[in-house]
């Protein structure tokens, strides 16, 4: 297949380089008119050659690229950092973002992503430092390695840019000096993420954030408004026909209402072949040509639209009747015949067609492949008849980014070998009815009755009209048989292995804790843990570990501090009597792994000795008061003494009864007025220890209060 330039006249430059073919129609309409052969024969190659300026002049306009500027309503015109390039993404695809805006406000850091043009169909799925995420429905990362203290730590917000988007009332709310029409964050029509990182403490940073911001991608299902002409609506759609009459009207500024500027049964057509079902290899089918992946906006409008039409074998130029026009850039089914009995081809000149100045017998296709994570992949398609021929492969490179199918780019191989090497290529002198090639390329030649030949050819060059013999000359090709052909056992020759998981053997190990309760210089409680592999297992040395705890049924988690090379942790402050939740966990090689919780809370105890009796005891009443008279012992244990009150001959009960714990020293002796109710009392005293452990009751004895 000859190198085409996109929007060229039909079949390249012939059309601008022959102003005899238009004068031609118009000579023949002034004839008709009653114009003098002479005069329209002058005045049709005078208008014709105008009109060939004119149309080279304004598809030389057309070919320009388009300015970068921006619109008002463009991203760059709402954002301080101007985002170079902007870009369209079709079809479902991994990407990164570029950064707009970042500022830390508080604990929190506010960063903005631009991810491209809108409006995009949804988001798929997230990514941290290249880690799968999955989001609640406020937004917040749910993965523990971005929890800490009960709650995460990462909010990532999304707009899928319609034209109806708004700031993020989050950033706005972060940041009210920034709540004018004029400043940054109005983002209409770009598709937005804003990602949200609260501060963790100094200790946790590196478990937490260990690449300090964690880089963002996203999996999308990309542009919201192809249009498929097949329908004459607008949607998401990576049917690669689709994607490219999108793009086309795109860069130049079309609506499908445009029917003089568009051929859009044409591109209906090209849609109808994009989604055919192919047979694969493994079994099973996927659609012939789909597009999937990234636009660059800055690019020149032919790069723009060639990125796509390398994906689906298209050809886009502009038909006799000035329209935009697809067609499938190698086929097999022609437009007209030229046969030798009807007289439609006066000379003919074949040789055969394949160069030896550029042997190819080998294509190395480059794709991007998700099921490779969207990684760039490259096949190769071989033609084995030419490289025996040969005997010695000759490769040739082809860059396919938006394609995403192993399957579909080793079809694309396919044609660009049979297009680089067809089995002849000639030349051929016809009449005026050959000027229907400019219509459509590919045709019949029959050669028939002189040779018995009748193949299928397609014009490679420049169509020449010579106006005083009406006679139109054009290079052609005829391609090998079966280039169209796919046999998916035989021709898809790459089979792509998906790498597995494969295991780093870095395993979550239990363990096996142990909690005690000691006392600091100062008699302060803290809690001390240790930890062994469950059941001996063994705890390699590079494992470190987190250790946190919390008040019962609290939930609010407090680091400890952890001697990693002892496997020891302290806790505190704690109070005596409180009952405390904990948990442990293994972070190793860069993984943390899953909370180990407690089973049932730690109570602390300081003193778990009563103590001794006391020494001595009686009681006595009085007025409005009554007098506890005990002795202490020499006992260490020893930190209070509880008093009871009950009634006279009722069972003490020590939750009702009690009246007051009372600080005391060992061995002294001790007369307590305490205040009482009139009546007559059972008197009781019980010494405590410092975490409350009762010794022996004493009692009763009696008193009266009056």
């Amino acid at each position: 297949m000859k190198p085409r330039f996109f929007f060229e006249w039909p079949l390249g430059p012939q059309v601008y380089r022959s102003p005899q073919a238009i004068g031609v129609v118009i000579a023949g309409a002034l004839i008709n008119a009653g114009v003098s052969v002479v005069i329209a024969n002058a005045l049709g190659l005078a208008i014709g050659y105008g009109l060939v300026a004119a149309a080279a002049i304004g598809l030389q306009m057309a070919l320009m690229p388009k300015p970068a500027t921006p619109k008002p309503s463009d991203v760059q015109s709402n954002i301080k950092q101007e985002i170079s390039p902007r870009r369209k993404i079709y079809g479902r695809y991994l990407t990164g973002s570029v950064i707009v805006f970042g500022f830390r406000r508080g604990e929190k850091s506010y960063v903005l992503h631009y991810i491209c043009e809108g409006p995009i169909a949804g988001y798929v799925s997230f990514r941290l430092d290249k880690k799968p995420v999955t989001l609640d429905a406020s937004g917040f990362v749910q993965e523990a390695q971005y929890q800490v203290g009960g709650r995460s730590r990462v909010q990532i917000l999304t707009t899928l840019g319609t034209s109806t988007d708004g700031p993020f009332a989050a950033l706005l709310t972060a940041f009210p000096e920034l709540n004018t029409p004029l400043t940054p964050f109005r983002h209409r029509n770009c598709a937005m993420v804003l990602q949200i990182v609260e501060q963790v403490p100094q200790e946790k940073l590196q478990d937490v954030y260990p690449n300090n911001l964690p880089g963002l991608q996203v999996v999308i299902d990309g542009f919201a408004e192809v249009y498929d002409p097949r329908a004459g609506i607008t949607g998401f759609s990576d049917n690669a026909g689709c994607c490219l009459l999108t793009e086309v009207m795109d860069v130049y500024g079309l609506t499908p209402s445009d029917v003089d500027e568009l051929s859009l049964s044409s591109f209906s057509e090209f849609a109808v072949h994009c989604d055919e079902l192919v047979a694969l290899k493994a079994g099973g089918t996927e659609r012939r040509y789909r597009c999937a992946g990234l636009i660059s906006l800055d690019g020149e409008n032919e790069g723009r639209i060639k990125a796509i039409a390398d994906v689906c074998n298209a050809d886009v130029f502009m038909d006799r009747q000035g329209r935009m026009t697809v067609q499938r850039k190698m086929r097999s089914v022609p437009g007209i015949a030229l046969r030798a009995r009807n007289g439609d081809h006066l000379t003919v000149q074949i040789e055969g067609g394949r160069g030896l100045q550029k042997l190819s017998n080998m294509i190395k296709v480059t794709y991007v492949d998700p099921a490779l994570n969207w990684k760039a992949n490259e096949v190769i398609w071989r033609h084995f008849d030419l490289i025996e021929e040969d005997g010695v492969e000759y490769s040739t490179p082809l860059e396919v980014l938006l394609c995403p199918s192993s399957s579909q780019a080793q079809r694309l191989g396919k044609l660009r070998v049979y297009e680089m090497n067809p089995e002849f290529s000639g030349s051929l002198t016809a009449g005026p009815q050959a000027l229907d090639l400019m219509e459509d390329y590919v045709f019949t030649l029959d050669l028939s009755p002189e040779e018995t030949f009748e193949r299928v050819a397609c014009v490679n060059g420049s169509i020449d009209y010579d106006g005083e013999s009406m006679t139109v000359s054009a290079p052609f090709v005829i391609f090998r048989d079966g280039a169209e052909d796919w046999i998916a056992s035989t021709d898809e020759q790459a089979d792509i292995v998906v790498p597995p998981e494969l295991p780093s053997y870095v395993d979550d190990v239990g363990l096996a804790v142990t909690v005690s309760v000691e006392l600091q210089a100062n008699s302060a409680p803290f809690l001390k843990f240790s930890w062994v592999g469950t059941g001996g297992a063994t705890v390699p040395d590079s494992y470190s570990h987190d250790v946190e705890v919390s008040p019962a049924d609290a939930a609010e988690w407090s680091a400890a501090v952890v001697t990693q090379s002892a496997d020891t942790a302290k806790f505190s402050p704690v109070a005596d009597g409180g009952s405390y939740d904990w948990r442990i966990r293994n972070v190793a090689s860069g993984k943390t792994f899953d909370w180990q919780y407690s089973t049932v809370p730690v109570t602390v105890v300081v003193d778990t000795v009563a103590p001794q009796a006391l020494a001595s005891f009686s009681a006595s009443g009085g007025s409005g008061q009554f007098v506890a008279a005990f002795g202490s012992v020499n006992d260490a244990h020893l930190a209070t003494v509880a008093i009871f009150r009950a009634p006279s001959g009722e069972a003490l009960d020590p939750a009702i009864h009690e009246v007051g714990r009372f600080a005391v020293a060992t061995g002294i002796s001790y007369a307590l007025p305490i205040t009482s109710v009139a009546g007559s009392f059972d008197i009781y005293a019980c010494p405590l220890n410092i975490s409350g452990i009762a010794g022996p009751l004493s009692g009763p004895d009696g008193a009266i209060v009056s």
